[in-house]
């Protein structure tokens, strides 16, 4: 057996701990000295002393008596001492020349306010009248309340059970019996024969019972929860087909298929966490891939409402509840029937500045602000009603200012939108997401007096363009009204294909605007220009009324705002479709492209307004398109 002992001869010559290293190191330590070479040496006696530190410093003393000798090998000298760069640091400096830049504060002067305040008083007349305290003395109750009584008899008789020692019953329980007249067998048919007497008689025998004591034990204890899961699989049935065959069930498509090809969303960003797909994934909506509903015979849902207030997270029970957004508006419109018991908490702070309520439509969550609330209360039964906007109503009056909006230097149109939402120059917490053409606009060209969505909705008015709420966050989307015109929608790949049988309610209604082909649309200002837009195909002979605004400064302008006046005109159709909100398409927004397929009839057009109505436990969504003939 191996023995791991190491055993020393000598002790260590310093009191420093001595690191023993086993095996061949990685790299050569720095400033470390070899020797290889063979050196014959006769006896000889060493008298003195060795001081050695880490290399390359080392001490010796002492006296060698050697004879002379020959020493032959091969001397490695590898020093690895760091020899730092000699520079010079020069630092260059001189008097710093005082330099004189005025601070500017912007204002404005505030205008007088014509409404006056008048308190209306009068002389106080002395009231002639003498308060008096009337009273009579009681009149003594005539009828008096008597309760009727008499003592009681007493009963001297008790209550008994008689009973008796039962004695044997001697006689026999006999079955009585008579000749059977006969029955003619051609009408009933019922065959008989005679009854033999029974000779033997019938004795029930009793005896006085004896109690007997059994006890009875259940046994118990904490109940463990069991969790088991059911699986029903099921699909649509089919009639069999004639003849004979084997029909071989359809393979599950499994969510991930092993491979070692790795395939990513979008590109790594903040970490290098590995984020995996699944092969039937499918893109939420707005994501710019088309949505596909497919066609079964039964949609299911599990619809669920929820509202938290956000500043004290106290969740509101609702019985009722429906929101609506248009392309025209720039929030959401609410309402919802409350229980009474919610009276207090909706109406806690209401009159001082909207409440912020969290709206969890089958999971996608939705911003908004409670702005008015009533109470109506009946026998037996109370109803809160609440009333509001989405979360962009501190933009507009009575929550905000109204302020004069202008640039006099030059910036461009998206600049101009964030100017708009600060407040002496200095941001209001909100922001935008443009999604137009940007152009420039010279200094001092665009002013505007009014609240902060006034100015945002002007601005955006100067390339037709809308404005709609982001769900949660406080962001304006700035959108086309229209992304292409209705004669390329063709080549577009649609948001959302709904099929007829995804569809509950539809109706479609006929509109016809005038058609035109051309458009001239110009600036208000020197700085200002004027273009026309013509429809490709066309003679250009039937003009649409001249647009001005003064944010018209670029060519890119007069294309958005052109583009916009011809894409609606010509013959049209309102069609309006009423259907779930499923988990692959959510609440569809305004401004998304829709295809709606009936048959061998379809419909493509854009969402111009959308509703959601739920009353528990139904959830539906409605959705208006606009539609036209040649798209």
């Amino acid at each position: 057996m191996a023995n791991n002992d190491l055993v020393f001869r000598k002790p260590p010559l310093g009191l420093r701990p001595v690191e023993l290293t086993f095996g061949e190191p990685d790299e050569v330590a720095s400033g470390a000295v070899y020797a290889v070479g063979r050196i014959p040496l006769p006896v000889f006696m060493v008298a003195g002393a060795v001081f050695a530190d880490m290399p390359p410093m080392g001490t010796a003393a002492g006296v060698i008596a050697l004879p002379a000798f020959m020493v032959r090998g091969a001397v490695r000298y590898d020093s690895a001492t760091e020899r730092p760069l000699v520079g010079k640091v020069v630092s260059a400096w001189q008097v710093a020349a005082a330099v004189e830049v005025g601070t500017t504060a912007r204002h404005q002067n505030a205008m007088k306010a014509q409404a006056g305040r008048i308190a209306r008083w009068q002389r106080a007349v002395r009231a002639a009248g003498v308060t008096t305290a009337a009273w009579q003395e009681g009149g003594r109750a005539r009828n008096a309340v008597a309760a009727r009584h008499q003592a009681a008899d007493a009963r001297h008789a008790d209550t008994r059970l008689r009973y008796q020692e039962a004695t044997r019953a001697r006689e026999g329980v006999e079955v009585r019996w008579q000749a059977a007249l006969a029955v003619d067998p051609a009408a009933l048919g019922v065959r008989y024969q005679e009854a033999e007497r029974l000779r033997r008689a019938a004795d029930t025998r009793w005896q006085q019972a004896r109690p007997i004591d059994r006890s009875h034990v259940e046994r118990f204890g904490a109940a463990r929860l069991v969790e088991r899961a059911w699986l029903a699989r099921w699909q649509a049935a089919m009639l069999p087909p004639l003849g004979r065959s084997d029909v071989a069930p359809p393979a599950e498509d499994p969510c991930y298929l092993p491979s070692a090809e790795l395939r990513f969303r979008e590109r790594q960003r903040f970490s290098s966490t590995l984020i995996f797909i699944c092969e039937r994934y499918r893109p939420p909506p707005g994501t710019g891939e088309t949505v596909i509903v497919p066609i079964l015979e039964t949609y299911t849902v599990q619809n669920s409402i929820t509202l938290v207030r956000l500043d004290s997270g106290e969740e509101i029970e609702a019985l009722a509840f429906s929101m609506s957004l248009d392309a025209d508006s720039w929030t959401w419109r609410w309402n919802a029937t409350l229980p009474g018991s919610a009276w207090p908490v909706i109406r806690r702070g209401i009159h001082v500045a909207p409440v912020d309520i969290l709206a969890t439509v089958n999971g996608v969550p939705y911003r908004l602000s409670a702005t008015d609330c009533n109470r109506d209360r009946r026998f037996a039964h109370t109803q809160v009603q609440v009333q509001g906007r989405g979360r962009g109503a501190l933009l507009d009056a009575p929550y905000a200012p109204t302020l004069n909006h202008a640039s006099a230097s030059a910036r461009s149109v998206a600049q101009l939108l964030d100017l708009a939402l600060t407040y002496n120059g200095v941001s209001i917490g909100w922001g935008i997401d443009f999604g137009l053409t940007d152009w420039a606009v010279p200094g001092g060209t665009w002013a505007y007096q009014g609240s902060y969505i006034g100015a945002v909705l002007d601005i955006a008015s100067a390339a037709g363009a809308i404005v709609q709420p982001h769900a949660t966050d406080a962001t304006l989307r700035v959108l086309p009204r229209y992304p292409a015109a209705p004669w390329y929608w063709d080549t577009l790949s649609p948001d959302y294909v709904l099929p007829a049988a995804a569809v509950s309610v539809e109706g479609i209604q006929p509109l016809t605007k005038p058609d035109y082909t051309r458009v001239f649309v110009a600036g208000m200002n020197a700085a200002g220009v004027v273009g026309q837009v013509t429809r490709s195909g066309t003679a250009g002979d039937n003009v649409a009324p001249m647009v001005t605004h003064a944010l018209i400064t670029h060519s890119d302008a007069v294309a958005q705002r052109g583009t916009t006046v011809l894409s609606d005109t010509g013959a049209q159709a309102s069609v309006n479709l009423r259907l779930q909100v499923r988990p692959e398409t959510g609440v569809i927004l305004p401004g998304a492209l829709v295809r709606y397929e009936d048959g061998a009839e379809t419909h493509l057009g854009l969402v111009r307004a959308t509703s959601v109505d739920w009353q528990r436990p139904v959830l539906r969504q409605s959705i208006t398109l606009e539609t036209h003939v040649e798209a």
